[in-house]
């Protein structure tokens, strides 16, 4: 077979090939590729492993039974109990709203200082305390802060009282507008007419 005719054999098997490949493409039915090998099925996603029964679970930051409530900080220590004799909830602000308020703050959970107020509001999102109309606060050692309310803030856990801010302790008494502390009452900061009284 001359060389000139094996080329045009080879031409026509071309032509012929591409027609079948345009007569599917024109008439919608799509040219099928050549079988692909199975795949391996899928493997299973390994299992959650089980909690540890001996860890326990994690302390709830809020806990209400009743009227009476406790609140904890991320790390499940408690930093306050609260005890109301009425209990109101505020859905649209949430909110809780007390009457006639005792209960404790906490440092390091232990029980640090003791108070009671005619009023409390409760910010469920934020854990704030604010106890209002005429707030009394007594330390372990015997101090007493009177103020016209105090806010507790649950993020950096701080107190601040306001509206004619006294603390009395042994010897001496100290008048101010506002005064900033810690649970404990350890660091003190008065500011806004601050009267010192020596009371030997």
């Amino acid at each position: 077979m001359t060389r000139s005719r094996l080329a045009a054999l080879i031409a026509l098997a071309a032509v012929l090939a591409a027609g079948v490949v345009i007569g599917r493409w024109w008439d919608g039915r799509p040219a099928q590729p050549p079988a692909a090998e199975p795949s391996p099925p899928p493997t299973a996603a390994p299992a959650p492993p089980a909690s540890d029964p001996g860890r326990g679970q994690e302390s709830p930051f809020l806990q209400i039974e009743g009227t009476n409530l406790s609140g904890a900080d991320q790390q499940g220590r408690r930093v306050w109990d609260l005890k109301a004799q009425t209990l109101e909830v505020d859905r649209s602000r949430r909110r809780l709203i007390m009457t006639s308020v005792t209960g404790q703050f906490y440092s390091a959970g232990k029980p640090q200082l003791a108070f009671r107020a005619p009023s409390a509001v409760l910010d469920v999102a934020t854990r704030d305390v604010e106890l209002t109309g005429g707030v009394t606060v007594r330390a372990q050692d015997g101090r007493t802060l009177r103020a016209s309310r105090l806010r507790y803030a649950a993020g950096p856990g701080t107190l601040t009282a306001s509206g004619d801010v006294r603390l009395d302790q042994p010897g001496v008494s100290i008048r101010a507008d506002e005064l900033r502390t810690d649970a404990a009452l350890s660091q003190p900061r008065f500011s806004g007419n601050v009267v010192v009284r020596v009371t030997e």
